[in-house]
């Protein structure tokens, strides 16, 4: 199985990134601020997590979007130095600036099914060699393990492989504790 390249936040993450298509970051985010998040969510969630339901989001899932109009403290994750200092790497060698895309909090829900593998760049109708045109920081509010549903990725799958012919040893799980922060580039499947 192919396994994940965890780092250490000192190390060259941008390279690290562009290389791999994918990495770990273990425990950046400070405790008391995923707590003060995960407090923030919770009545959404149960309110509304169950609205972005379907085939490819899963039936065992909420979701939220808009972060940052339901979790005033979200701010700190998403503008977290490091979060923008490997985007500016990954993205700002080929633009004056970037966006935030989507914003989006998940709780997996038990007996939830693997969600289909894809590229979340798919929708783009170009692809220009050696431009990304987006990542990925997906942050663990909660211990990620193999049992609660840690994303599944394909290290290395930005070298645009088709999807249907990925093999099962080159899936592993983006398992990591919580505060810890799983990177990807949007050609990377996962």
């Amino acid at each position: 199985m192919a396994d994940i390249a965890r780092l250490k936040p000192d190390a060259p993450l941008g390279q690290q990134l562009l290389q791999d298509g994918a990495m770990i970051v273990e425990r950046v985010i400070p405790t008391d601020l995923l707590d003060q998040v995960l407090a923030e969510l919770r009545g959404p969630f149960d309110q509304q997590g169950l609205k972005f339901t379907n085939e490819f989001n899963g039936y065992k899932t909420r979701r939220l979007g808009g972060i940052l109009g339901l979790s005033r403290s979200a701010a700190d994750i998403l503008a977290h130095p490091l979060v923008l200092g490997v985007a500016d790497h990954v993205l700002k060698p080929h633009c004056e600036n970037y966006r935030i895309g989507s914003s989006t909090a998940i709780e997996i829900m038990p007996g939830e099914g693997a969600q289909e593998l894809h590229r979340d760049d798919d929708f783009y109708p170009i692809r220009v060699p050696g431009i990304e045109w987006q990542i990925s920081a997906m942050v663990a509010l909660t211990d990620f393990t193999a049992e609660n549903g840690a994303t599944r990725v394909v290290p290395g799958s930005q070298d645009m492989r088709e999807i249907e012919d990925i093999t099962a040893d080159q899936i592993t799980q983006a398992v990591m504790p919580r505060g810890s922060i799983l990177f990807y580039l949007g050609r990377s499947v996962h």
